[in-house]
């Protein structure tokens, strides 16, 4: 029986986590046979030994789980899962970060969601946060369990990428759509080295609706790798972020009513919440790098200005007046 669901793992150097994400599919309540692709992008480390005994356990003739290994140069993560996407004929496809995990019944509940409405385009769920040795954190809560990314969401995924890609299922048949209508004609565009799963999910809500289930089908790994992140690789982040906000609209806004200024508001609101957030932080080189993309991606605006004068201070004058607050607090309670 041909695989009616296909999980596509990139992965690269990760192989201390790797077997983790990988039995955590195969370990599924769904009773129907799962296509597992672990594709290699470049790996140096054991990732390929790691790999080979479940490819040799669950090769083409078991019953329930099918994992291949498919190995490139390293070439980044949308080459990596377009890559997959090439080699899989399984209706639905679902994602997972090579750090993650799939709680057991991920898949059952999603097939049983696409499966009984379909117009879906994705089902996407809400997840729990594990430590770097799969522990559940302290709060162990279902996170965002009030999504609003459901129905017709383009114009709240517009505003932020709040989707997290490992819990996303979505239909082949739409990835497919989205690629063709791409000059490029693939699912993932492999000039964004950052949210291009962002880039996808925009197109894919173009052509239907989203479900989201509030039942907590991921393990979210926060580790040092991943929860830490430079000051270049941050303002990155931003900057591939606003750009795939702008360029969406610039593709598709006429046909969905947004125009071009609504698409670099939309870009600049971001840009300008995340740059406030560091603000409050008191990482005053982060919002000042923050306002310099702003300016670089032309979002530059009177909000930005008075944040930089903000951060322009020395930071003596915000520990100190931190530390009053903090006391002045203290004496009303």
């Amino acid at each position: 029986m041909n695989p009616q669901v296909a999980v596509i793992i990139p992965t690269c150097n990760r192989a201390a986590y790797l077997c983790a994400a990988v039995e955590s599919v195969i370990d599924q309540t769904f009773d129907e046979r799962v296509e597992v692709l672990v594709v290699d992008d470049g790996s140096t480390d054991d990732t390929a030994q790691a790999i080979a005994a479940y490819v040799e356990r669950f090769g083409p003739d078991h019953d329930r789980a099918m994992v291949r290994y498919l190995h490139q140069r390293n070439q980044g993560q949308a080459v990596a899962r377009n890559t997959a996407l090439a080699e899989t004929e399984a209706p639905l496809i679902a994602f997972l970060d090579d750090d993650d995990l799939f709680e057991p019944t991920k898949l059952e509940r999603q097939v049983a969601a696409m499966r009984a409405d379909a117009d879906l385009a994705v089902v996407h769920s809400s997840f729990r946060y594990i430590d770097g040795d799969g522990a559940p954190m302290e709060a162990n809560r279902a996170e965002r369990i009030d999504n609003p990314c459901r129905g017709r969401c383009v114009d709240v995924l517009l505003d932020e990428m709040v989707v997290v890609f490992s819990s996303v299922m979505i239909r082949r048949d739409v990835v497919m759509q989205a690629a063709a209508a791409e000059d490029h004609g693939l699912p993932f565009d492999p000039a964004l080295a950052r949210a291009q799963d962002y880039d996808l999910l925009l197109r894919a809500a173009r052509l239907g609706p989203f479900a989201y289930l509030e039942q907590p089908l991921l393990r979210y790994r926060l580790h040092d790798a991943n929860h830490a992140m430079s000051l270049e690789g941050l303002k990155r982040t931003f900057g591939f972020h606003c750009r795939v906000q702008m360029s969406f609209v610039e593709r598709f806004g006429r046909d969905l009513g947004i125009g071009a200024e609504d698409g670099k508001a939309k870009a600049a609101r971001f840009l300008h919440g995340r740059a406030e957030s560091h603000f409050w932080k008191r990482q005053l080189e982060v919002t000042r790098q923050l306002c310099d993309l702003a300016r670089e991606l032309d979002l530059h605006d009177e909000r930005f200005m008075e944040l930089e004068r903000r951060a322009a201070k020395p930071a003596w004058i915000y520990r100190l007046k931190d530390g009053l607050d903090c006391l002045l607090r203290r004496g009303k309670n």
